[in-house]
């Protein structure tokens, strides 16, 4: 019989079901599987950021799905958004292996601010910068992970930037030209991931309305 703290209770019956086996710490196989997850999960969080804090709310198993891993959602309560993190667990045949894409809160605002100035230094007028990352990292990678190792590609995190530019402040009308321009600006200062350029028509425009032009543009080939 294990011995399960209030909240480990709820959260576990709220992925299995199985409230009443739960309730008494009579868990079966996978039940005690996602628990000790669950708990590694809970420990593996603060070691890799000591500055948050964390709370894990539910899990999505693997079963019925193609990814070898569950996907466990975490929130951190100095961070405010409206969806939940995820880290992914996965068992291998000695150890549990897990990933998270927590590191993107830490490296955003300055990849941000980065490709920010590197656009308008080039007179490009900038509307905004959105900066993501496909792929989860493990616990080498925590809160001195340098960004620009990441912007540069020396660490893989599937960049993605959505960037932003004021078609009244352009001096040219051909955008494609400009999405060309930007693409070799970045390949120059050696920056790694995926580029999806939108132009609007000035910085005051609804975002989907007031579009101009758009292109994804890949800086990996």
């Amino acid at each position: 019989m294990l011995t399960l703290s209030e909240s480990e209770k709820k959260l576990l019956s709220g992925i299995t079901f199985h409230t009443e086996e739960i309730e008494n710490g009579n868990l079966c196989d996978s039940d005690i599987k996602l628990l000790n997850e669950m708990r590694s999960l809970a420990e593996y969080l603060p070691e890799k950021y000591p500055s948050y804090t964390f709370e894990i709310t539910g899990c999505e198993p693997k079963e019925g799905t193609i990814r070898p891993y569950n996907e466990w959602y975490y929130i951190s309560n100095q961070i405010n958004r409206d969806s939940a993190f995820i880290a992914t667990v996965k068992n291998t045949d000695s150890e549990l292996e897990i990933k998270d894409d927590f590191y993107g809160e830490v490296i955003r605002t300055p990849i941000k601010e980065d490709i920010s100035k590197l656009l308008s230094d080039n007179g490009y007028p900038v509307i905004d910068v959105v900066v993501s990352f496909w792929k989860y990292l493990g616990k080498d990678y925590g809160e001195n992970l340098v960004p620009k190792q990441v912007l540069s590609g020396e660490i893989q995190a599937d960049n993605d930037f959505k960037i932003f530019l004021d078609a009244s402040k352009l001096n040219t009308t051909d955008y494609k030209s400009v999405a060309q321009d930007v693409a070799e600006l970045f390949k120059q200062q050696h920056i790694s991931g995926e580029i999806y350029l939108v132009v609007l028509r000035n910085a005051d425009v609804d975002p989907a309305r007031g579009r101009l032009f758009s292109q994804s543009i890949s800086l990996n080939k």
